[in-house]
């Protein structure tokens, strides 16, 4: 083997791992999933057209089975109990984003343009907890997510209050969570990554080729 062909071989490795993670990450839309893998392989001289077809045909076949498996999934997942736990947090004044910026330095301050946002729409604001892409990313893979919070009153106890509301939200909810109370430190969150996605064009037990069209 060749180093172009060896090059051109871990690319569409590690595309079609990023197709999989992303697609049971369930934010993104699928061709934006589509578009980000290719973009993320084609380093050192990789050819994007080359690579086009095979990143349609990854998003294809592991969407189809993301759909096989969540046609198996529990009623209620963790990912279900977390959003109910955000939205219940948000109506106690606690800014909530998933999935929020690239890491934690810049969710830190992006977050307060939302509660600024947030303000502005009439709703009171005294908090916020967020997880960022990287935190998606690894509860995807089972690593659990970790919280960042504080709170619009400066001072160490206003944001431990936020974070001691935020656990007790999580844990009404079903999902547990590891914290040492300290201010520096995020809160931990347990849970199996199941998030749902919106069945394309055919019903989970039957998928159809009619979502390549879509894609392409």
């Amino acid at each position: 083997m060749t180093a172009e062909n060896k090059k051109f071989d871990d690319a569409v490795e590690y595309m079609r791992d990023q197709i999989r993670q992303q697609i049971a990450a369930g934010f993104d839309e699928i061709d934006r999933i589509t578009e980000s893998a290719i973009e993320v392989a084609a380093v050192d001289g990789v050819d994007t057209t080359s690579l086009e077809p095979i990143a349609k045909r990854f998003t294809h076949e592991l969407l189809e089975e993301h759909f096989r498996t969540q046609s198996e999934w529990p009623d209620r997942t963790d990912c279900d109990r977390l959003d109910e736990a955000f939205d219940e947090l948000e109506e106690k004044g606690i800014v909530c984003r998933q999935n929020f910026a690239c890491c934690g330095t810049c969710g830190s301050a992006e977050i307060w343009d939302e509660m600024r946002a947030t303000r502005d729409r009439g709703k009171t604001v005294r908090g916020y907890a967020f997880y960022h892409m990287q935190d998606t990313d690894s509860a995807v893979d089972g690593g659990g997510l970790y919280l960042g919070y504080g709170a619009t009153e400066e001072g160490e106890e206003a944001a431990l209050t936020v974070a001691r509301d935020v656990i007790s939200v999580l844990n009404a909810h079903g999902l547990e969570t590891d914290w040492n109370g300290n201010w520096n430190t995020r809160i931990g969150v347990s849970l199996d990554w199941k998030r749902r996605r919106p069945v394309i064009r055919f019903g989970c037990h039957q998928p159809s080729r009619g979502l390549l069209d879509d894609i392409e």
